[in-house]
């Protein structure tokens, strides 16, 4: 009984979720934003333990840019909001923003 009950917690240590990146842009249309964003509100709200980090690249003012939109898509929602992150991933050639999902347990992303 007990090699049985050690293999059983061996195998379950063994079972260690990943973040993985959900979406990645670096130009969008806000329509098509919108749906990317509600798409992503919707895949964290299923995993319920799970946080949504947003990694923005670019200057410093396309990045804040880039937040205050994605912000104020939040702030168009009526209910409660899954835990969310954002991250100034640093100064890009080409502005992009990523969207990850952070399983509990898992590592979160670092900015590139």
């Amino acid at each position: 009984i007990l090699f049985v009950m050690s293999s059983i917690a061996f195998a379950q240590t063994q079972e260690k979720k990943e973040a993985y990146k959900f979406f990645e842009y670096e130009k969008i249309s806000d329509s098509l934003l919108k749906e990317k964003f509600e798409q992503f509100y919707n895949a964290l709200k299923q995993e319920t333990v799970s946080q949504g980090f947003i990694i923005n690249y670019g200057t410093a003012k396309e990045i804040a840019k880039r937040e205050n939109k994605i912000r104020n898509l939040i702030n168009f929602r009526d209910d409660d909001m899954p835990r969310l992150t954002f991250v100034q991933g640093g100064n890009s050639n080409k502005p992009k923003t990523i969207f990850w999902i952070v399983p509990e347990g898992a590592e979160p992303p670092k900015p590139e």
